[in-house]
């Protein structure tokens, strides 16, 4: 089991998209605005809520009882929502997404969720050896066992990666491209960091999924379904070697308010998350090998 650590992307890290930044005009101050009207500013689209005179900026009013906000955070543009953490904020764009990353530290994982497309290329490009690492991974998941899968069960797609194999450089830039063909290509998240070992994570490891929806049933026996987002979660069996529980104690500790990526599996989809654990435990089970349990929850 492994987790990756990601690093801040920022405008200092984002080289350059193919994403135009253009949902709605730039806030300016000399301009008054009407209610419903939407505006950018440093990379959030902001709404609204009343008429709003010139120079009242967005994030910066003070908001009392007699001065109610005037201001409302829709959330980032189509641009940065990939890199918003939060995994149902997608950045669309038609054909394709691509974005060059300058990390800006030494780096050798990406992880990217909720993508929506045929394939993903990422490449990594060092200033003076060039290309030191291309792969690209297909997207489409048949899954099928048998030949009547194979004609007439629908086409999976997968939707959460992990590459894993990139050389460790702290200067070369990430070339991420998501080509979805005609259609529309999508991403919920990206990550780029370094990763640590963990230990192994074995059988016996569940998977599954927080519903949010709600179901209601009246007197007479009615049920109305209001439909949802839901969360995924896992509880990790690990076996880890005892002489490094001291420090994977203190890793788990360090990361106890950070969303970070948990990979069980890096073949298995439903065992990479992006989100935060909700406990842990770490059993001496011998003085060769322990036990480690962690329960994870995906942020949405």
């Amino acid at each position: 089991m492994r987790v990756i650590n990601p690093i801040v992307i920022g405008e200092a890290q984002l080289v350059s998209s193919n994403v135009p930044e253009t949902d709605y005009p730039a806030w300016a101050a000399a301009t008054a605005y009407t209610k419903g009207q939407r505006v950018i500013l440093a990379h959030v689209v902001y709404e609204a809520l009343v008429d709003v005179p010139a120079g009242v900026k967005p994030g910066e009013e003070v908001v009392t009882a007699e001065a109610p906000a005037k201001w409302l955070e829709v959330g980032a543009t189509n641009r940065w929502r990939m890199f918003d953490d939060k995994l149902e904020s997608l950045t669309t764009n038609p054909g394709t997404i691509s974005v060059t990353v300058k990390p800006g530290a030494v780096v050798n994982s990406v992880a990217m969720f909720n993508v929506s497309g045929k394939s993903v290329t990422v490449k990594m490009v060092d200033a003076l050896e060039g290309e030191v690492y291309s792969e690209t991974v297909t997207l489409v998941d048949a899954g099928v066992t048998n030949w009547y899968d194979y004609f007439f069960e629908p086409v999976g797609v997968k939707t959460d990666l992990v590459l894993l194999k990139l050389p460790a450089y702290g200067s070369a830039n990430l070339v991420i491209t998501v080509d979805a063909g005609a259609g529309q290509a999508a991403v919920g998240h990206v990550v780029v960091g370094s990763r640590q070992q963990i230990g192994t994570a074995l059988y016996g490891t569940s998977v599954g999924i927080n519903d949010y929806s709600r179901k209601s049933t009246d007197d007479f026996g009615n049920t109305v379904v209001v439909q949802r987002s839901y969360s995924n979660r896992a509880e990790f069996d690990v076996s880890v070697d005892t002489s490094a529980v001291t420090r994977i104690r203190r890793l788990l500790a360090e990361l106890r308010a950070t969303p970070v990526v948990w990979i069980g599996e890096e073949t298995y989809e439903a065992t990479i998350l992006f989100g935060y654990y909700r406990d842990f435990s770490i059993v001496f089970s011998g003085p060769s090998v322990s036990d480690c349990s962690i329960t994870v929850e995906a942020i949405i």
